[in-house]
């Protein structure tokens, strides 16, 4: 019996953060494979980043919300096709994005129960997790 309820208990928490599952609605996280060239560009100058809510943009870019080491938060912009970045921006703490706290893709696994993301040909491109992973 301990066995089972142990196994339920390593199970449950990856379950739980597949993209899609806490909302009734889908968020950013659903959308994380056709935005991750951009994530990925956004990310690449910042080590232990990782991003909490992304949103696609108009002319092939994707916006993201990094949550940088320190706690220090930065939107960013990327073009999707070419990964390469077009802006960053401080954002002040107060200026959350609803949603900012259920998701994160990051670039390296920082914890058991994250979500391998990988593109058509099995490639790894990322990691989606909860923000309290990192």
């Amino acid at each position: 019996m301990r066995q089972v309820l142990a196994l339920l208990m390593l199970t449950v928490p990856a379950a739980a953060q597949q993209p899609g599952r806490d909302s009734q609605q889908p968020g950013w996280e659903t959308m994380v494979r056709d935005l991750a060239s951009a994530l990925r560009a956004c990310l690449a100058e910042r080590p232990g980043g990782m991003v909490v809510e992304a949103w696609p943009m108009n002319h092939g870019k994707a916006g993201a919300r990094l949550l940088l080491p320190g706690g220090a938060r930065e939107d960013c912009v990327a073009d999707l096709g070419s990964g390469a970045v077009e802006s960053r921006r401080p954002v002040a703490d107060q200026d959350r994005r609803p949603g900012e706290t259920l998701r994160a893709f990051m670039l390296d696994r920082r914890c058991v129960d994250a979500w391998r993301i990988e593109d058509a040909a099995g490639r790894e491109l990322g990691w989606l997790a909860y923000p309290g992973c990192g």
